[in-house]
């Protein structure tokens, strides 16, 4: 399981007692659409149907009449950063900028690109695919999406594979990394548990993994209130498709925990990671409390509860993608990052090639 850890100022954040509400009031389903929908974030449209540059469907913002979900090759008309520490004055605009925007492939159709910019800091520019930067791809099969590729500066770019035989396939990644499914055939509520069986690869050109690990996952759809920034209004509460990837196949048992939220709205809205306070094989209990203590102080989350199962969970970090921020170009911003880094290497996986561009295995 990856853990992508950063440490910045210190801080505590109290947030406002006021909160917008912007929940659906009819029941979410369980369908190929749905799910789509909560992984893309959405544009606003002025009353004359006109994309509206710089304002986001969070923003309570009178000029966004409507909103849509991003399609592939359009412009992003903002972006989403998360918070800095209240008092770190290096950083005004966030240290990472996470957009959520599909991309067509040659080899698995149409993908969501989760990026993972970061901008603050020495050598670390926005909109510059610099060392420290990555992503998650996330991918869609019958009923399901998971998580089929991802680039992080510790653990590099990698593919993540369910269950397979012979060479790693396009089929293979939508079964891995598992964010929800459902049954295409009695589509009920979202919501559900169940072990995914993966591993990972770094190329399309190995072959499937002799051994699979365990990891339990569990799914569903809940209103969560989201901070915003100064002068974006009050907090917000969005219906979320909230995702949990535990390490193991029981959840009282697991060292580290994954967290993912998606919106309808945003798209990929936040993330945590979590990690057992007894430690584990590679940190002592006394490390993980000094993780813990670290990104409390630094101010950047909100708190939340703790996943479930019985073991003890402390939270060691996390980003929530809230902080609207305009596009460099007034026209909007070119939606390329992550798989256009990936696609000018020269052992880029076929799959991922833009339509047309096909490459030979």
């Amino acid at each position: 399981m990856r853990v992508r850890v950063a440490g910045f100022a210190v801080a505590v954040v109290v947030l406002a007692c006021i909160c917008r509400v912007a929940v659906a009031e009819d029941p979410v389903k369980s369908d190929d659409a749905t799910l789509r929908d909560f992984m893309i974030q959405n544009m606003c449209l002025d009353s004359a149907g006109a994309v509206a540059i710089g304002v986001s469907p969070i923003d309570d913002d009178p000029r966004c009449a409507g909103q849509r979900d991003l399609t592939p090759g359009e412009v992003l008309p903002y972006h989403k950063h998360d918070h800095p520490g209240p008092t770190d004055a290096t950083a005004p605009t966030g240290y990472q900028r996470h957009d959520s925007f599909p991309v067509e492939t040659a080899g698995l159709g149409t993908v969501v690109e989760h990026t993972f910019d970061f901008g603050a800091g020495e050598g670390r520019r926005f909109g510059v695919f610099d060392a420290s930067d990555g992503g998650d791809i996330a991918l869609f099969g019958p009923g399901r999406v998971s998580i089929g590729a991802t680039q992080d500066p510790s653990s590099g770019f990698l593919l993540w594979i369910g269950e397979c035989q012979g060479l790693v396939t396009a089929e293979a990644l939508t079964h891995s990394w598992l964010v929800a499914e459902f049954d295409p055939a009695h589509p009920g509520a979202p919501q559900g548990e169940t072990v995914a069986r993966l591993n990972r690869a770094h190329s399309d050109r190995e072959a499937c993994p002799a051994r699979f690990v365990a990891a339990y996952t569990d799914w569903a759809v809940r209103p969560v209130r989201y901070r915003t920034a100064p002068g974006q209004g009050a907090a917000v509460t969005l219906t979320t498709l909230v995702s949990e990837h535990y390490s193991g196949d029981r959840r009282d048992k697991a060292d580290q925990v994954e967290r993912f939220y998606f919106t309808r709205e945003l798209g990929g809205t936040r993330w945590e990671a979590w990690a057992n306070r007894n430690g584990n094989a590679q940190y002592s209990p006394a490390v993980v409390a000094e993780a813990a203590a670290r990104f409390s102080a630094s101010g950047r989350c909100s708190p939340a509860e703790p996943p479930g199962g019985g073991a003890a969970f402390v939270m060691i970090d996390c980003r929530e993608w809230t902080r609207i921020v305009p596009p460099m170009d007034p026209a909007g911003d070119r939606p390329g990052f992550f798989l256009d880094a990936i696609r000018k290497r020269p052992n880029a996986p076929a799959f991922f090639a833009a339509p047309g561009e096909a490459r030979p295995r």
